[in-house]
């Protein structure tokens, strides 16, 4: 038989030393306070808002001084936070083969590690940039989704600009996005390293509709050095998608995405590797239920084999 077993914990502490800028968010007495007026730690740390801290009133945590750095006198929305996210988690597998091919027991600690300075110039303009170190502590066979050196996970510019017409977001740089329940397009927070992107995101956003279109190469990571991690032409992923609200606040969405790898390699072809993917969905929640029904197909090409 296998038996696994795993214990994570997520830390979101705040750390202040003189050697690195690293804080966290509310702790503490801070945790009574009002969450409609007091910002939350978030899983993707570029969408906090510490805008908040701008009431000294509300700076009621250790480390908020350095959660909320004003850039510009009587400007709420010009400042610079500073945080950081340790995660741990431990791992004990056993038979993980179910007996086959003699497996050895394994036993290990998953640790990431990331720091992050987030800049708002102002309402409409963003400058994050996070590092992350990720190791595998005596795991048996390590691979590019258990450890990463210290690197760059994520370093770009964004712009936003709501108007009566509509919202307008764009993003250019090292980023992470996903798409529902993260089957397909995922930021890919289970394992030890997520996936970052190189990549140009916009979207506008008007009444039920919203249209989301990016270009991206996906970041391919190098586990032996420090900021080894690269992207380049060789793998490239593209999508447009629109969404509509329906009967309320449901859901109905679809997308297309474009997939390509150089020099693929599998046991029955070899090649260039292209997909097309479109993909339909529709979610919503009544009544106490919620429902997520969705559709995919794929076509292509691994060299001259159709997919």
């Amino acid at each position: 038989m296998a038996v696994r077993v795993r214990m994570e914990q997520a830390l979101t502490r705040t750390v202040a030393a003189a050697a690195l800028l690293a804080a966290l968010g509310p702790a503490g007495a801070a945790l009574a306070e009002d969450a409609a007026t007091r910002p939350a730690i978030r899983t993707n740390r570029w969408q906090e808002d510490w805008s908040a801290l701008a009431n000294p009133a509300l700076r009621t945590a250790a480390f908020d001084p350095i959660k909320y750095i004003p850039l510009r006198p009587g400007a709420p929305q010009s400042y610079v936070s500073f945080g950081m996210t340790l995660r741990e988690r431990f791992e004990s597998l056993d038979a993980a083969s179910f007996g086959i091919g003699g497996t050895r027991p394994d036993s290990h600690l998953l640790q990431r590690l990331q720091i992050h300075a987030d800049a708002h110039l102002d309402a409409h303009w963003q400058l994050f940039v996070q590092l992350e170190d990720d190791r595998a502590f005596g795991k048996a066979a390590i691979t590019a989704v258990d450890q990463d050196p210290l690197d760059l996970r994520l370093a770009f510019l964004a712009y936003v600009n709501a108007t009566e017409h509509g919202t307008f977001k764009a993003r250019v740089g090292r980023q992470d996005f996903d798409f529902d329940l993260q089957r397909f397009v995922s930021s890919r927070d289970g394992p030890n390293v997520r996936q970052s992107f190189d990549a140009i995101w916009g979207d506008w956003e008007t009444g039920p509709w919203r249209f989301i279109g990016f270009v991206s190469q996906p970041v391919q990571y190098n586990l032996l050095h420090p900021f080894d991690d690269m992207s380049n032409g060789r793998v490239l992923f593209h999508t447009f998608r629109v969404e509509r609200q329906v009967l309320g606040s449901n859901e109905l969405s679809s997308y297309y995405s474009y997939y390509q790898r150089d020099n693929a390699r599998f046991l029955d072809a070899g090649g260039t590797e292209q997909r097309h993917v479109l993909d339909i969905r529709f979610a919503g929640k009544l009544a106490g239920f919620d429902w997520d029904l969705e559709a995919m197909g794929q076509a292509g090409s691994v060299g001259s084999k159709q997919i």
